[in-house]
C-alpha cells in the first residue's frame, strides 16, 4: 500500500485499514490501486475531508470505478452530498 504513502497518508491510516479490512477487500484495493488513485483524487476535488475515515471504514467505495462513481455523483447536488459526507460517513451510502 505504498501508494497511499505516495498520495500522503501515514502510517496510521495504513493499519488502520489493515485492522480493519478483510485481506481480500484489502488485495483488491491493491489490485485496482490505478483506480483507487482516481477516486482519492476526485474526493479531494470535490471537497470530501474525510477521506482517512472513508478508507478505513469504506474500503470497497475506492473499487468503484471511477467514472461510475462521478456518474452516481452528478446524480445529486455534489456539494450538499459531500458536506453530508463529510458530517457523517455513512451519507456515502446514497451512492
Amino acid at each position: 500500500m505504498e501508494f497511499l504513502k505516495e498520495l500522503g497518508f501515514n502510517d496510521l491510516v495504513l493499519h488502520r485499514i489493515i485492522n480493519s479490512n478483510d485481506d481480500s477487500v484489502i488485495y483488491n484495493f491493491i489490485m485496482d490501486c490505478d483506480n483507487v488513485r482516481d477516486v482519492i483524487n476526485y474526493f479531494r476535488e470535490i471537497g470530501i475531508e474525510v477521506i482517512d475515515e472513508l478508507l478505513v471504514r469504506r474500503l470497497e467505495v475506492f473499487s468503484i470505478d471511477i467514472s461510475k462513481l462521478k456518474k452516481q455523483f452528478d446524480k445529486y447536488n455534489v456539494g450538499v452530498l459531500v458536506s453530508l459526507i463529510n458530517e457523517d460517513i455513512s451519507a456515502i451510502n446514497f451512492l
